[in-house]
């Protein structure tokens, strides 16, 4: 690896038609590049971390966490994740934004960034930045002014004046403002390239996803679109030459890399402790609760059942899991207080415990079904249990007794990624590329194919749908 150079300003296709490359892509091309390390700051979240982390791992990277976060003045601004505290901030951020603001939209406060600034390091941003915009605007007191604002937020340790070069006209004049800038309030320069795909051929998606984000297409998009391909992963060598003059803004970016310590290993979760009679701990109450409902499930407990739910109660103990299993039973008890239909599926039906404490219908024991499928010491992670409730009124009413006992803080619902399906995907292509309604609706149809595109080439794709060969697009 080359540890001249760490992007450390990149989006993925998870920054919402903003970005066209896979967090997997980009951490392959910068791997392919030599780069020791890569800083994912995808657009108002974290979404596309998990991915990034897994692929970054597999092709030997260094994965760095941060995200762009939109500001209320409508300014965008990036942040890396230095510290777990800095990730716990970072979600916090977060998370107030996207719970006041109406969807698809976030909208985070000054105030609240300085009250949740400590684990962050802070970049000043490209062309959406406060900075950048009030530079191009004339504005030059508001330059000022929004500068001093974040060294006064986040120090000079840690803010950094971005500085990017794509070889466009007003770059040179904006650039050498920066830099007065920069040496004014003693802050140190950053260079990045603004990764808006990993590598140039990617750089017609991220078009059509302008175009769609935009609700344009490409004959009208003009100046919406990226004015060239400058904003892909580049080597060190690519951007020492980019920036011959600023070759400390290049070395700027393996000092902030060295300063992160965070990776998504450690978070180190912990669920609630959950509340026991007095004189009972975790591990002494489950135990209890276990062995009672092991008389009432079973009409005679064998040598074998006792042997199985004891090997199962010590490996619990042992990877402190007491509480989570805890949790669980208490949720039950409480649909089956409540009249609610409630049953765990899944792997949770091969453990004992569970179909001790009600958690599971099916006796594992009896069924000789391996424990170890569903938890054993080698597997990293909490065992899944999952609990099918009945839709609706009744469902939402367990989340709310959830959110009663843990609070706000304590529980949370998963969301899901939703993407664009194929012939959803086509119908949008279309239309930001113009074509006409009838060839649209009969790309949609050979969609529905299953074995179109899959079996067929692009220019058999085109044929069938009828776009004739010579179309400008």
């Amino acid at each position: 690896m080359d540890a001249t150079y760490i992007e450390l300003h990149a989006r993925s296709a998870f920054s919402f038609l903003r970005g066209s490359s896979s967090p997997e892509h980009l951490a392959f091309t910068a791997a392919d590049l030599n780069l020791p390390a890569l800083a994912l700051c995808d657009r108002d979240g974290v979404f596309g971390a998990p991915r990034f982390y897994a692929a970054a791992r597999e092709c030997g990277i260094r994965p760095i966490v941060g995200s762009e976060l939109t500001m209320e003045d409508g300014s965008v601004l990036p942040v890396l994740v230095q510290s777990r505290n800095g990730y716990q901030n970072l979600c916090r951020l977060l998370s107030r934004a996207k719970l006041r603001s109406p969807k698809n939209e976030s909208s985070i406060g000054w105030s609240e960034l300085s009250e949740f600034r400590e684990g962050l390091i802070c970049l000043t941003g490209d062309e959406e930045g406060s900075l950048h915009r009030a530079l191009m605007a004339g504005d030059f007191s508001r330059a000022d002014q929004d500068l001093a604002s974040l060294k006064e937020i986040f120090g000079v340790d840690h803010l950094f004046v971005e500085i990017q070069r794509h070889a466009l006209r007003t770059e040179q004049w904006l650039n050498q403002q920066l830099c007065e800038l920069a040496g004014r309030y003693r802050l140190k320069l950053l260079a990045t390239n603004g990764i808006l795909y990993g590598t140039c051929d990617r750089h017609t998606a991220l078009d059509v996803f302008t175009c769609a984000r935009n609700h344009t297409h490409l004959d009208a998009a003009g100046r919406l679109l990226e004015p060239n391909t400058e904003r892909h992963l580049k080597s060190s060598r690519a951007m020492s030459d980019s920036f011959p003059d600023l070759p400390q803004a290049v070395a700027n970016t393996v000092a902030v890399g060295q300063e992160i310590e965070f990776t998504l290993e450690n978070l180190g979760y912990e669920f609630p402790r959950f509340p026991v009679p007095q004189g009972e701990t975790m591990d002494s109450f489950l135990e209890k609760m276990v062995w009672e409902g092991a008389r009432q499930r079973y009409d005679k407990i064998s040598d074998r059942v006792r042997s199985q739910i004891e090997h199962e109660l010590t490996l619990i103990r042992k990877l402190e899991f007491s509480g989570y299993f805890l949790i669980v039973w208490d949720l039950v008890r409480y649909c089956q207080a409540s009249d609610i239909m409630v049953q765990g599926r899944g792997s949770a039906a091969n453990s004992a415990v569970c179909y001790s404490l009600g958690i599971t219908a099916v006796d594992p024991v009896g069924g000789h079904l391996l424990f170890e499928r569903f938890l054993s010491e080698g597997r990293k992670g909490w065992p899944d249990i999952d609990l099918d409730l009945p839709s609706g009124d009744r469902r939402e009413q367990v989340i709310q007794e959830v959110y009663r006992r843990y609070g706000r803080l304590g529980a949370a619902m998963t969301a899901n990624v939703i993407t664009f399906r194929g012939r959803s995907a086509m119908r949008e292509t279309g239309k930001a590329l113009n074509l006409p309604e009838d060839i649209m609706d009969r790309f949609s149809r050979l969609y529905a194919n299953g074995d179109f595109p899959h079996t067929l080439e692009a220019y058999d794709q085109l044929r069938q749908a009828g776009l004739p060969a010579d179309h400008p697009r």
